[in-house]
């Protein structure tokens, strides 16, 4: 035989232990697989879930970051005066029809 081709009969050697060693790297990854699945299946089981209370304090605890204490009163002062500038239109409201009425009276 020529040196050339077992050169190149050793190569393509070379390269199917590569190819068989990485399958049974393959192989034994997913062996494992169904053993990693029933790890994590009893893990979910015997881990308690989270209880109510602790998903309320979250809530309020992000209710209370976006609304800062001073942005409660600024939101009571803006009621105060849009309730303020109602009851002057009312009162300006009620004299005006007072008036009306008076005028049509005589």
């Amino acid at each position: 035989m020529n040196r050339s081709t077992v050169f190149e009969e050793d190569l393509q050697l070379h390269e199917m232990r590569q190819a068989e060693q990485k399958l049974r790297l393959l192989e034994k990854e997913f062996a494992e697989i169904p053993k990693r699945l029933a790890q994590e299946l009893k893990d979910r089981e015997c881990t308690m879930p989270p209880l109510p209370e602790i998903r309320e304090r979250e809530l309020r605890r992000q209710h209370e970051q976006l609304v800062s204490r001073g942005e409660i009163n600024n939101m009571q002062r803006i009621q105060a005066k849009s309730m303020t500038l109602l009851i002057l239109l009312l009162a300006a409201t009620g004299s005006l029809i007072w008036w009306g009425v008076r005028l049509m009276q005589g």
